[in-house]
């Protein structure tokens, strides 16, 4: 018999769909400014998987009970909030990178709470499994502009920062347990 979802957890699965949508149109808008062929084809990948995520999101929220509210809140939107504006394809590429990381481990620690709805738990390990693909291209992109002098590393930190500020807001918010708790400091 499958467990309950609670209201609370369709907060969270509603605000993960936001999320996935919002990033998957905002890469898609970085397309029209790459001029390398195969950064195009990885910001479209990336844009369309994002969306897809979005979709998952959605099916999952209705086979679980629930019903999706209209996009509100974004983790990219707290992000605006926090860092002002961030415009150039360079900053955005590396925001992205240290969002990926956060929610490549968010999902992990996610999926193993006991109180996870099996089919929650399902879609949560299912798109770790992609978040994989868009840490790698991301990271081979950054690496490249290291190369050129950019100062990838001191703006990986930067943001770091402003996103351990931005998830320990959203833990709290979602009340999320302890154990999911862990990428916020680590």
């Amino acid at each position: 018999m499958d467990m309950e979802i609670t209201p609370l957890e369709l907060r969270r699965l509603d605000f993960y769909r936001a999320s996935e949508l919002h990033g998957g149109l905002l890469l898609g808008r970085l397309v029209r400014r790459a001029r390398d062929p195969e950064l195009m084809l990885d910001l479209t990948r990336h844009a369309a998987e994002e969306v897809a995520h979005a979709q998952l999101w959605t099916e999952t929220i209705l086979a679980v009970g629930g019903r999706p509210r209209p996009p509100g809140d974004t983790y990219q939107a707290r992000y605006a909030r926090a860092l002002g504006p961030v415009t150039s394809l360079f900053e955005v590429l590396a925001l992205t990178q240290v969002f990926e990381r956060r929610v490549y481990q968010h999902f992990i620690d996610h999926a193993r709470l006991t109180e996870t709805h099996a089919r929650v738990r399902a879609t949560l390990l299912r798109m770790v499994e992609e978040e994989k693909d868009h840490l790698a291209w991301v990271k081979r992109w950054l690496d490249r502009e290291e190369a050129r002098g950019r100062p990838v590393r001191r703006t990986l930190r930067r943001f770091g920062r402003v996103d351990a500020v931005v998830y320990d807001e959203l833990i709290r918010e979602y009340r999320f347990p302890r154990s999911a708790r862990r990428a916020a400091t680590g």
